[in-house]
This record gives C-alpha cells, structure tokens and sequence, in this order.
C-alpha cells in the first residue's frame, strides 16, 4: 500500500515544551506518517533551525543550525546524524538541487555558497546582495536558483555557470563573470520573507515572492517581467503552490491561510505601465485560524494529491487544512517548539517507471583544496576531482536484466553476447541456432521485413494512443464543466437558503462516473446536461 509521510522541523527556544516525552526532547526534525494514518515514525536529534534552513535529498536531510555557523546532515537510510560541516559565516536559508546532488547555502554577508556534497567541492558567488539572504529556490530543471534578501532584491543566478570550472578566469563564454547573477527582479520595496517557484520545467515557469509589506509577485523567471501582483491584508511568510500551478496559498504573520485560484480569480486592475494586473486578497479568501494562539505560519506543504495542506506555527501545532472547503481539518499534533519547515515525502509504494539512476550513500565535507588546485588540461578539473556513486535501478526487477548485471558485473552476460551474434548475422535476436548458408542477401531481405512490420506497429500504436489523448482532454473539459455546475448548484442553493452541500450531490455523482470512463472510449460520447 502506497504510504505518504511528511517531515517536520522546529526551532528550539528557552521556554521548554511541557507536553513532549523523554525521548523526544532532544529531537529537533520529525518524521511522521501521514497516511494512511498519522503517526510518529522517527526523531532526528540536535537541530534547531530558522525558517528556510532546512533541505531534503534522496538520501539525506541538511539543516542549518539557528545559534552556529554549521550545517547539521542525517542518513535517512541509516536515521542518525551523519556529520556537521562547519561553514566561516552564519548560514540563513538552504536549498537542495535534485539530481545536482548540490546544496545552496544564502549567507548572513549576502553570498551563496554552493556545496556539491558527493564530490566536497564548495564555490561562492559574488556578495551581490547588500544585506543577509532571506530566501532561496531552485528551478526544477536546475538552471537557476533564485535568492531574496532583506535588502529587497531578488537576484536570479546560473547554477551552471556558478559550477563551472572555468569560473576562476575573468569571464564566461557570454562575457560576464560566472559567479554574478544573470537577473535581477527589483518591483518589491520591502524585505523579501519568502520565495517560490512553478514546476515546470520550460522556459515558461514562474516565480512567485512575497515582502514585509504584505505585497506579493507573480513574475517571469526568464524576463523577470510582472505578471500579478498580488495584495494581502497581512505579511506572507511562506508560500505553497499546487501541484499543477494553478493556485497559491500563502501562511500569514496572522497565522490564517490565504487562497489565490489562478484559473478563477477576479482583477481588481490592471497597471498600465507593466501591463500586469492587481489582485486583492479579501477576507472571502482567509481561511481562518481556530485559535489567536497559533501564531505566524511559518511553513507550508501540500499533500501528493493537493487536496490537503498542512500548516506548521509559531505555536509549535501542525494544522491538516481541506482545500476543497478552505477550512481546517484537524490539528495533527503540536510539537512543543516553533515549526519552521514542513515538506511531504515523495509518495514511497508507487511503482516507478524512471530508468536506472545513481546515488550517493555518503556526503563528503568541503575540501578547500580544490580551489587552489590546477589540472594542466584544457577544462581545468583537478587531478583529485571524485564522484563516487551507486548505480540505483529504478525497479526491484532491474537488479535481474541484462543491463544491469553489464553495468554492475566484471563483463557482458553471455545471453547478451548471444543475442547480440544472432542479430549481426540474421538481423534479429529471437532465432535459436545461427543459419549455417546465411548469406548477404537474406540479411538485407530479413532487415527489410522487420522494418516493414516495426513501422506499421509504431503507426498502430501512434493512431490508437492520440485517440486516447483525444478522449483524455474531452473528459477533462466535461470534468471542469460539471465542475463549474457544481459550484452554480452550490451557490444558488445558498441563495434560496437550501443546502449547498445537497445541491452538489447530483454533480458528483456525475464527477464519479464521468472518472470511472475509461479512455478508450466507454461512454465517452455522453452529454452534459442539466
């Protein structure tokens, strides 16, 4: 059964929690089940972090400590603290880059230091900020990362040129320096608190940030142009984004949950000189905080399916929202001290379909040395550069193929040489024995034959699978229709002083059956109706 978990860490304060047992005393960063029920799975000790200073791999979990100048690593194989790194300047916010195996660090001097911690080499960005960073992102494709500071800046950096090894010279091979940002996004007036971005992986992906003054942006991250600009009635602490980008729920100072649906929101106006429109955040909007005693928001997350949002406050409780209904669920538990990250686990249970991939079981400290070192080759690697990784298949069944046993034993199977003989000599690897008269042209005459019939099974398999995608957007645009009736029902009901949960009966009942569809055209040619 797939099972979904979540990871919570607090800042540690004087006032000490009355309602924590023995063995979680010492414990800074939780990791509990969320479903299919909640409960505590394992506590990870001696970390106190701020908000925004703690990241997540694969493998491992970073957290830069709220009183030192060290970073803090946990083996999420093993559960226990691997190693603390220490670093010359205090470290405010951090980020990890997946697949990069890189974390980015935003200093107390407004640098970023970049950790690529399977190999420990560390590079450092120019100190472009004027004050502290205050927030850091990462695109999903890992091209940029993107810093806020309280000196109400938003700069847009290259990661690929921040790890270049041509770095050190005076230019990059588009004529600036390599560890200065590429961007710079300069329409906020305040300090920035908070910093998101899309999951697209295009060019097309945006950027969303929030200041003290309580105004947010919603912006281009290729262009930095303006694209919403955003009004709430108190400052945005954090910011969650649904899993298809198409709405944004912000944690207030005040502790309420503030909503913005993209796709049906109003413009209250449009500024003439960007050309960007403004919207203003109403208390129809607000879901609101069962209790004052709460506190800020410090830190959002969503569920794998985005209709739950968990929320993490001042007051140390972690609050499960209903984001269908935009109010509160439950109250999971409250941790004793301040929560300042939250983060939903990738979904473990589900079959993966991704190709055989790497990764690295142990994190190496930075190694200063290879900032001085030089390798007499044209790219300037040092000599003493190493990556050590373990080949991951991606399915348990990988372990047995092939390919696997090439990639991780001393030679090429015999079957696979096998079929690989059979296929020079006959143009395919299925017969059992080589012909002993195989001559040139029952080859060529072989190979045409497999080509004919490959190519008329990739036009079948092309035909059948766009009508499948035919019949897939069809549904999804009755999907939206009847959602939209549901809505109607709903509010005309409230209108009349009948039940809106009632009126929306007849259109989920609709919403079931239209799901239970199949795409391949069972009851595909239904009719919405009234």
């Amino acid at each position: 059964m797939p099972t979904e978990s979540f990871l919570a860490a607090t800042l540690t304060t004087n006032k000490a929690p009355g309602n924590t047992s023995a063995a979680l005393k010492d414990v800074g960063i939780f990791l509990y089940q969320y479903q299919p029920q909640n409960v505590f799975s394992h506590g990870y000790k001696k970390s106190s972090a701020r908000p925004g200073c703690v990241a997540i791999s694969d493998s491992h979990i970073f957290a830069a400590q709220a009183d030192k100048a060290v970073i803090n690593v946990y083996s999420r194989e093993r559960g226990d603290q691997e190693v603390t790194v220490p670093f010359p300047e205090r470290i405010h916010c951090i980020a990890y880059a997946q697949g990069a195996t890189i974390l980015v660090l935003g200093t107390e001097e407004g640098k970023l230091i970049l950790w690529e911690v399977a190999t420990g080499r560390l590079t450092t960005s120019s100190a472009s900020h004027l004050q502290s960073v205050s927030s850091v992102c990462i695109t999903p494709n890992n091209d940029y990362i993107i810093s806020g500071s309280a000196d109400t800046s938003i700069h847009i950096w290259s990661l690929p040129k921040l790890v270049s090894f041509s770095q050190n010279s005076d230019a990059y091979e588009d004529g600036e320096p390599s560890n200065v940002p590429v961007r710079t996004f300069t329409a906020h007036r305040t300090a920035i608190s908070t910093i998101a971005c899309g999951h697209s992986r295009s060019n097309t992906n945006f950027a969303v940030s929030a200041s003290d003054d309580g105004t947010c942006f919603l912006w281009h991250i290729d262009t930095c142009q303006t694209l919403r600009t955003i009004l709430l009635p108190t400052n945005a602490i954090s910011i969650a984004m649904d899993p298809a980008d198409r709405a944004l729920y912000f944690g207030g100072q005040d502790g309420h949950i503030y909503s913005w649906d993209m796709l049906q929101h109003s413009v209250n106006s449009i500024t003439k000189s960007t050309g960007s429109s403004t919207i203003q955040i109403t208390s129809k909007d607000r879901w609101t905080a069962p209790s004052s005693e709460l506190g800020t928001t410090n830190c959002l997350t969503l569920s794998y399916d985005g209709t739950a949002l968990l929320s993490g406050h001042l007051s140390g409780n972690l609050v499960r929202w209903d984001v269908a209904k935009h109010r509160i669920q439950n109250e999971l538990i409250n941790l004793g001290q301040p929560v300042t990250f939250i983060e939903m686990l990738k979904l473990d249970g589900l079959q993966s379909r991704k190709t055989p991939g790497f990764k690295f079981t142990n994190v190496v400290k930075p190694n200063l040395e290879f900032a001085s070192l030089q390798e007499n080759g044209t790219i300037g690697i040092p000599s003493k550069y190493n990556f050590h990784a373990m080949i991951a298949p991606a399915q348990a069944r990988a372990s047995q193929s092939d390919v696997y046993q090439a990639l991780t034993g001393p030679g090429f199977p015999q079957s696979m040489i096998d079929d690989a003989l059979r296929a020079l000599v006959t143009g395919s690897a299925t017969t059992n024995a080589l012909p002993a008269d195989a001559t040139a042209e029952f080859k060529a005459e072989k190979l045409a034959d497999e080509v004919v019939f490959l190519k008329q099974q990739l036009a079948s398999l092309n035909e059948l699978e766009e009508k499948r995608k035919t019949r897939r957007i069809e549904k999804i645009d009755k999907r939206e229709e009847l959602g939209r009736k549901k809505r109607e029902a709903y509010f005309e009901a409230k209108k009349k002083g009948k039940d809106g949960e009632l009126a929306m009966k007849r259109w989920e009942a609709k919403e079931a059956a239209l799901d239970d569809e199949s795409d391949n055209g069972d009851g595909g040619d239904r009719m919405i109706t009234d």
